[in-house]
C-alpha cells in the first residue's frame, strides 16, 4: 500500500493508495527519467539523505537538459531553505506550503534571498519516497512540472527527510524543492 501526497492546496491535494507499480500506467515523463547508470540511487530509500538528495538533482537535470533547459546548479541556501521548510512540516504535522499557519516564502525571504523562487513538496511511504519516484509524481502533475521545468531558474536546492511515522502514516520519505533564478 502507498501514500502519495502532492504539495497543493488542500482542496486539490492528490491522495493516491496503490499496491501497483511504481509508475503510472504508460507514463507520458518516462522518457524524461534518467536511467540507473545516469543517476544512480534513483529507486532506493535506504541511501543516505546526502546521496538521495544528489539523486534528485541530478534526476532534476536529466529532467530539463530532456525538455531543452540548462541543468540548475545545487545552491547551498536553496538546500538549507528546503530543510527548513523541511523541519517545520514535520514539527508542525502539516504537509503544507504553509505549515504552522505561516507564509511559505517566509523561509526564502527571511535569507535576504531577493529572486523569484518556486516549491514542490511530496510526501510517500515506503519505496514510494524514492528519488525518482518523487521527481516522476513531480513530472505528472501540472503545477509541480511548471516548477521542476521553469526556464527562469538558474539553481535548486533539496532536501529529504526521512520519518518512521507523520500522522497516521510510517515509514515516509518528505521531500522539498526549492527553485531560485539567482
Amino acid at each position: 500500500m502507498r501514500v502519495v501526497m502532492s504539495s497543493l492546496a488542500p482542496g486539490e491535494r492528490a491522495l493516491t493508495l496503490s499496491t501497483a507499480s511504481l509508475y503510472p500506467r504508460n507514463d507520458p515523463w518516462k522518457a524524461y527519467l534518467a536511467s540507473e547508470s545516469v543517476c544512480p540511487g534513483g529507486e532506493r530509500t535506504d541511501l543516505p539523505l546526502a546521496r538521495r538528495v544528489a539523486t534528485v538533482a541530478c534526476l532534476v537535470n536529466f529532467a530539463r537538459k530532456r525538455h531543452g533547459l540548462r541543468e540548475l546548479a545545487v545552491r547551498p541556501l536553496f538546500n538549507g531553505v528546503s530543510d527548513k521548510k523541511a523541519k517545520a512540516i514535520v514539527l508542525c504535522g502539516q504537509f503544507e506550503h504553509n505549515p504552522c499557519g505561516g507564509d511559505w516564502a517566509a523561509v526564502v525571504r527571511s535569507t535576504g534571498y531577493d529572486g523569484k523562487f518556486g516549491e514542490n513538496l511530496y510526501l510517500a511511504t515506503g519505496r514510494w519516497g524514492a528519488p525518482r519516484v518523487a521527481v516522476d509524481a513531480w513530472l505528472n502533475s501540472a503545477p509541480h512540472r511548471e516548477n521542476l521545468l521553469g526556464r527562469a531558474w538558474s539553481g535548486q536546492g533539496l532536501a529529504v527527510l526521512s520519518k518512521q511515522s507523520f500522522g497516521t502514516y510510517r515509514n515516509v520519505s518528505l521531500w522539498v524543492s526549492v527553485f531560485g533564478n539567482k
